[in-house]
Parts: C-alpha cells; sequence; structure tokens
C-alpha cells in the first residue's frame, strides 16, 4: 500500500491475470457521454464476470486497511482502539470510464459514501492525471486510488485515446448491520 496523502494506493497482485476479462467486460457496455466527454456504463451493483469478482473480493478484503489508513488524520473517534467491530465496508456501486482523446470529467464528489475507487485497467503513456484535492495523481495499470469520498476530484482533458477504469463507492455499513439493529 502506498500512502500519498489524500488517497491510498494499492497495486492489484494479479492485475495481469484479469485484464483480458476486464477489458473484453469494456468492450461490451454501453456508454453514455457525460459532461467532458467521458464515456460512462450505468452503475452496477454485481460483479459481472470472474475477473471483476476476483478484483472486488480483493478489494473487499483490503478495506479494513484501507479505511484505517485514511481516517489516520482526521480526528475521528473511528480511530480509537475499541472501534475495531466497526470496520463494515461493502462496496455499493460501480461503473466503467472511458476517456476518448481530448474528454475530461468536471469536478465532483461522492458524498454521501464513505470511500471511492478506481481501479485502472488501461493507461496508455502520457494519459490525463487523477486531480484529488489539487494533488495530481499519475495512476497506473493495476493500480487501485482509494480516497474518501467527499473529496473533491476530476480528470483534465485527455491528450491520449483509452483510459479506461473501473470507479465505485463504498459504503459504511456501521455495527448496526451486523447485530440487527433496529429502530421498532
Amino acid at each position: 500500500m502506498i500512502d500519498i496523502g489524500v488517497a491510498e494506493v494499492l497495486t492489484c497482485p494479479f492485475a495481469d491475470e484479469i485484464k483480458r476479462d476486464l477489458i473484453d467486460w469494456a468492450n461490451g457496455q454501453q456508454c453514455l457521454v457525460v459532461d467532458g466527454g467521458a464515456h460512462k456504463t450505468k452503475n452496477y451493483t454485481r460483479p459481472e464476470t470472474l475477473g471483476l469478482k476476483k478484483l472486488f473480493s480483493w478489494i473487499q478484503g483490503n478495506l479494513a486497511e484501507i479505511s484505517v489508513k485514511l481516517s489516520q488524520d482526521t480526528g475521528s473517534l473511528y480511530n480509537l482502539p475499541d472501534k475495531n467491530n466497526v470496520r463494515n465496508f461493502r462496496i455499493d456501486s460501480y461503473w466503467l470510464l472511458n476517456y476518448p482523446l481530448n474528454s475530461w470529467v468536471e469536478p465532483h464528489n461522492h458524498f454521501p459514501h464513505a470511500i471511492s475507487f478506481g481501479y485502472y485497467i488501461n493507461i496508455p503513456d502520457k494519459s490525463a492525471p487523477l486531480i484529488l484535492d489539487n494533488h495530481r495523481i499519475y495512476v497506473k495499470e493495476g493500480q487501485l486510488i482509494t480516497f474518501m469520498s467527499h473529496k473533491m476530484h476530476w480528470v483534465p482533458p485527455a491528450t491520449v485515446n483509452g483510459r479506461t477504469l473501473i470507479a465505485g463507492d463504498i459504503a459504511y455499513l456501521s455495527r448496526f448491520l451486523n447485530e440487527g439493529y433496529s429502530l421498532n
């Protein structure tokens, strides 16, 4: 795990193994053009392929550690030792993004989700960086970038064609879901 301050960066240990599956899935998707010209699929809630299942299982297995790292400098009570039983996060939804030449994504955030991510499938040389809280992050294929969902982020105009990633949001479920908590 690489700490760059505003995000946590992990390199998928089996990125080469799942790349073909993810590209095949991506090529079969219908996309809408969003403001800025990037292409985006609908939001999905369940993995569509074996490669996506393997990727999301790996992400899910790292979420407790990611949440601790992202929350370190926040002053949150979440960081107290007795909070170990509430590190309960789940991938809520995901979508594919592809950046044709000269396309970009406007500044935005993903509130009210807890954590957002991008997993980078294809990053041609000279691809535009991810701008997160005014920090430039030059991503690489096979990297997972995670950050707090309320952080503003965007992608400047693409100078090359084909920057492709799976983006998504992660929900915080707290201890109440595990304990069957009810207001009734």
